[in-house]
């Protein structure tokens, strides 16, 4: 279509500004491209023009110009082809887009067959003067280095992105429920002392026994606002695909993602997502393995304690009460020693008096040719269990005592580490496994292997060196969280000892420091205790210490250390 030249052109100006036109650490925009100095130029530029009436302004602020999915883009478009408008206005080719092909058609083809101007104020483009030349190499060749640009400026923000995470920074465009950004540090985590304490009421109230479903229904009745509700009341302008229609309520779905959310023990897990592009912004997962993990990034809510032990009974089957939010006090914890099986909750009369008994579900389902009754009365095995943890606590109790001398006994962390018994076989080990690993290049050169056995058992001895050093850095792990945290962490431990002494036994305690209880058919009673490793491990650091001729302070019992406090030499 030819040019046509109108008398006064009804005029339509864009504003477009995105993330990737901030400054790459993201403090403060550039001023040069911010919205409000766009919309001076080209009103100042339609004021010099006689020929020019200003009827609409579009501004999306905060959208890429790599795609066109952008409201007031799509707005204006409409409007031209309604035919509202005679000439578009740009601050820049940049602001119409930096993709090249859809650039290149709007200024090539779209805009001619509506008949509209199209003027680029910084290039010093206008469709109604311009020569063929400008239109059709000058501009294509420039929308090419846009899209560049905008390919180098994607690279720069998912750098300085992966440098934040790595520091422990947050990149989130909201803090998680429970925490705020500070206000000098948009980047750091900080605790909101409403929210935080609703999330530690959702923790000890799973920690009780209740489901996630029970805490829901009492979150909602109490009137606590739900996590997205709670946000926009706070002035966010806060979205999430999990809100329905209407006000936003506590769900068991809600209530399970605080609980599983490692955020609430200071850690930062980030880049769980990415996209495709910077030209395909489809939302793809990232392999758990390749996620930004760094510990103790900001203030915790819950201790890691209380966490993992959370973790325990939500992998595991807690129904409630039937007609109760809560769970029988053993869920999760009492199991079949013989087949494996939950034990389940029974009510039976005796005489005129009422017991509760656990027995083997799968024998409840299935009869005796599944397994055996395992039957076990419910005071029995509370008085059993209380006796045990009782003098477990007690152990733990002398364990973070002993602990505290530590640094007396000058036992640093990698004399910890370069003793460890278990350490050092599997060092061993692995160097073992290296070695034979290493010998099969020379049994293939002698041909005492063929190429498909060399090759097999190669992958075998890789994998089992993975293995090994997997199991390295666990041990390694145990003896530095030790270090750092002791082994309860953040619990009272007198606390537990004081209430188990006058015989309260409640779930709280049994969650935090029993693994599972094992009911074996001749009666015998396993409590597979938690942090049992850590204890150990306390004994070994004093084997270290004795090496260096420090005075012991235990004797050992059961393999664990009893404190007796003797001054060192």
């Amino acid at each position: 279509m030819s040019k046509k030249q109108i008398d006064i052109y009804r005029t339509g100006i864009y504003l477009r500004l995105s993330q990737g036109d901030e400054d790459i650490d993201g403090l403060e925009k550039k001023e040069s491209n911010s919205i409000s100095n766009q919309k001076l130029l080209l009103e100042g530029f339609i004021d010099a023009h006689d020929d020019l009436k200003l009827v609409d302004i579009f501004i999306d602020d905060g959208y890429s110009g790599s795609n066109f999915e952008r409201p007031e883009f799509h707005r204006m478009m409409t409007s031209m082809k309604a035919g509202n408008l005679d000439c578009i206005i740009v601050k820049d080719l940049s602001r119409l887009a930096r993709e090249r092909i859809g650039a290149d058609e709007l200024i090539q083809k779209t805009f001619k067959k509506y008949n509209v101007r199209f003027i680029a104020i910084s290039e010093g483009y206008d469709s109604l003067t311009a020569s063929s030349s400008e239109t059709h190499t000058i501009i294509p060749f420039k929308n090419l280095l846009n899209e560049q640009y905008n390919g180098d400026t994607s690279m720069k923000v998912r750098t300085s992105q992966g440098i934040l995470r790595r520091n422990g920074l947050f990149i989130g465009a909201f803090a998680p429920y429970g925490y705020q950004k500070a206000e000098d540090n948009k980047n750091h985590l900080v605790l909101d002392p409403y929210a935080a304490g609703v999330v530690q009421g959702i923790f000890a109230k799973k920690l009780s026994g209740m489901s996630a479903s029970g805490i829901a229904k009492i979150l909602n009745k109490n009137c606590v606002l739900a996590p997205s509700e709670y946000k926009a009341k706070c002035g966010e302008k806060y979205s999430t695909s999990f809100k329905g229609a209407g006000q936003s309520k506590w769900s068991a779905q809600t209530v399970s993602r605080i609980l599983k959310n490692v955020v609430y023990i200071g850690t930062l897990a980030q880049g769980k997502r990415t996209t495709v592009s910077h030209k395909v912004k489809k939302e793809i997962a990232v392999p758990e393995c390749d996620w930004v993990v760094v510990e103790n990034a900001h203030e915790a809510i819950i201790s890691r304690m209380d966490f993992d032990a959370v973790q325990v009974l939500m992998s595991r089957d807690t129904i409630a009460v039937a007609g109760k939010n809560e769970s029988y006090m053993y869920a999760g914890i009492l199991y079949c020693g013989d087949c494996g099986s939950s034990m389940v909750h029974r009510k039976e009369s005796y005489k005129g008096r009422e017991y509760i008994n656990y027995i083997c579900s799968n024998y409840n389902r299935n009869g005796k040719d599944a397994c055996s009754r395992h039957c076990i009365r419910e005071e029995d095995l509370n008085q059993i269990v209380l006796g045990e943890l009782q003098g477990y606590i007690n152990s733990m109790c002398d364990c973070e005592k002993v602990l505290a001398h530590l640094d007396e006994l000058n036992v640093n962390y990698d004399e910890a580490v370069a003793h460890d018994k278990e350490i050092v076989a599997l060092k061993q080990e692995l160097t073992k496994c290296s070695a034979f690993k290493a010998s099969l290049y020379q049994d293939l050169r002698d041909e005492i292997i063929s190429k498909e056995q060399f090759t097999r058992y190669r992958e075998e001895f890789s994998a089992k060196e993975r293995e090994l050093e997997q199991a390295i850095r666990e041990q390694e792990t145990i003896i530095r969280d030790i270090y750092e945290n002791g082994i309860a962490v953040a619990k009272d431990l007198e606390q537990f000892r004081e209430g188990l002494v006058i015989g309260n036994l409640d779930r709280v305690a049994l969650v935090s420091f029993i693994d599972r209880i094992l009911i074996y058919d001749d009666f015998r009673v396993e409590i597979v205790f938690k942090y049992r490793q850590e204890m150990e491990k306390v004994a070994r650091l004093f084997d270290v210490a004795n090496e260096k001729n420090a005075e012991p302070v235990y004797t050992m019992v059961d393999g664990l250390p009893v404190l007796e406090l003797k001054e060192a030499v």
